[in-house]
């Protein structure tokens, strides 16, 4: 049976999570990329780049994300780097490199990556249950944190919120 690619990326990253992320809450995306055996690198990117994910076979796969992005932002991009990793290494591929433009193309790897690092800082029962208790849109962003805007489109997605 074929999965989705939402219901794949959900997949994926519980199983990440599971594997490589101490329990509760929030994950800590950098901590998990490096368990994954990546390096996370905070650099000056060019303005309309948010992160990029580097992969060659005999160096470690590296992330490199804007510092200047506010630190719920980077948590995001680590996790989408991550997702794109996992992507690949998982259908096992041992060189590629992305670049996530703001702004740019969306393609369905682009998908996957999103949808990975929304289910990977901010899985559905956890979201759910907080959702069941009345925590509004500011509480869950700071369980998760995450930002405002990701919990937004988070909810949205999981049919929470119109």
């Amino acid at each position: 049976m074929t999965l989705l690619v939402k219901d794949k990326a959900a997949k994926d990253a519980e199983e990440v999570r599971a594997a490589y992320s101490d329990p509760g809450f929030p994950v800590d995306p950098e901590q998990v990329a490096r368990a994954m055996g990546m390096v996370v690198e905070p650099t000056m990117l060019v303005t309309d780049i948010s992160g990029m994910l580097q992969v060659n076979p005999g160096v470690p796969p590296r992330i490199y994300v804007d510092y200047s992005d506010v630190p719920q932002r980077q948590r995001f991009t680590v996790a989408h780097e991550i997702g794109h990793y996992y992507e690949h290494t998982s259908r096992g591929q041992d060189d590629f490199n992305f670049i996530d433009k703001r702004g740019g193309p969306y393609d369905v790897h682009e998908a996957y990556a999103d949808e990975f690092a929304g289910n990977l800082l901010m899985p559905a029962p956890e979201v759910d249950q907080l959702h069941r208790r009345g925590a509004g849109l500011a509480t869950m962003a700071r369980h998760f944190d995450v930002s405002l805007s990701a919990m937004q489109v988070r909810l949205k997605r999981l049919g929470l919120r119109a």
